[in-house]
């Protein structure tokens, strides 16, 4: 299969999969939506789970370059965390947002399936450590690791809400909350020191 075809199948599954699940799409659907033969695709894929983990492949290096790109643009490491955010509203104001693919194969799969549920996982771990990573600039490597794990839930949570309620506000909203956990757990600047006046 040349790459185009290839990414052809790819692209239409994704897209399928995040408006309908994973399980009530056929490979026949995919198939005719795709408009490639039978054979051109399993020459390919092995079965479902090998497109699925394709699907699930494509959207995480997709999702992983688009964020890195928007935090470079940030010069410090809360403005470089807040980008994650940003990144997240703007993926909820998209047309085509549907809800996260990782937590719905999640949803549906559990880990019965490694080859889908590792990807999934991988995911939420890789972004989790992306922003522990950043915040190791300025906190302990534990107090970092710890709220970004904090920050992964609420990103989770907003994901949910806004697929829930069409509410794009929802990562702005997450922000706040973290920025205010951020804010407490920032080290204390040393109060001024008081010039002695004595003398003049």
């Amino acid at each position: 299969m040349r790459a185009s075809k290839r990414k052809m199948v790819v692209d239409t599954a994704t897209q399928l999969f995040s408006m309908h699940g994973f399980q009530s799409i056929g490979i026949e659907r995919i198939i005719s939506e795709s408009g490639v033969a039978r054979m051109t695709l399993y020459r390919n894929f092995a079965g479902k789970d090998d497109l699925i983990h394709a699907v699930l492949g494509q959207r995480y290096e997709l999702i992983f370059a688009s964020v890195e790109t928007h935090m470079r643009a940030q010069e410090d490491p809360e403005t470089k965390v807040k980008a994650v955010f940003d990144w997240y509203g703007a993926w909820f104001r998209a047309p085509e947002f549907a809800g996260c693919l990782f937590e719905r194969a999640l949803a549906e799969f559990g880990r019965d399936h490694p080859k889908i549920s590792e990807v999934a996982i991988r995911y939420r771990r890789d972004m989790t450590r992306l922003m522990a990573g950043t915040l190791e600039e300025i906190l302990p490597t534990a107090k970092a690791t710890w709220l970004s794990g904090i920050f992964m839930l609420l990103l989770d949570g907003a994901t949910v809400e806004a697929r829930a309620s069409n509410n794009a506000h929802c990562a702005t909203e997450a922000w706040h909350a973290a920025k205010a956990l951020l804010t407490q757990h920032l080290p204390s600047l040393p109060p001024a020191k008081k010039i002695s006046r004595k003398g003049k």
